[in-house]
């Protein structure tokens, strides 16, 4: 038994059931067309389906599955930690900060720590990606961005 797969099937199939649970409790269908419980209902169904075919496999077929090894490198538990705590500072702050100052701190951290780029370089990739993503969705797709206590 390959318990590292079994452990991510689990993990897969609970996380289809809370999506699965999220969408029968949305519209499945309207009027106009598929509503808003369609696709996550669809896609809850799928991970299930494949969660369960891996840990089928994980139980009584593990000789069909790669090794998996896990090293412990300090280095790459750091930029796991670094990834994470930037995707919560951007849950915890967007509304406060707004989506620019937000963004561009998020680009700078990803290019300046995971991409090991140069500082300059990380800071205008930021900077750039943040207002092309904030024209496309603002001017192009027309989505509301917050703004934050600035108005940025």
């Amino acid at each position: 038994m390959h318990r590292t797969y079994a452990i991510a099937a689990l993990t897969l199939l609970l996380i289809a059931g809370i999506v699965g649970q999220q969408a029968v409790s949305m519209r499945f269908y309207t009027y106009l067309g598929p509503g808003a419980g369609f696709f996550p209902a669809i896609l809850a169904g799928l991970l299930a389906l494949l969660s369960v075919s891996l840990l089928y496999q994980a139980l009584f077929r593990p000789d069909t599955l790669p090794r998996v090894a896990f090293t412990g490198d300090p280095r790459a538990y750091a930029r796991i930690a670094t990834v994470l705590l930037a995707l919560l500072a951007i849950a915890v702050f967007i509304e406060d900060l707004g989506f620019r100052p937000m963004m561009a701190l998020f680009f700078f951290v990803m290019f300046a720590v995971l991409g090991r780029h140069r500082l300059l370089l990380s800071a205008t990739l930021a900077i750039t990606l943040t207002f092309a993503y904030h024209f496309f969705f603002k001017s192009l797709l027309n989505v509301p961005l917050p703004s934050g206590a600035f108005g940025l």
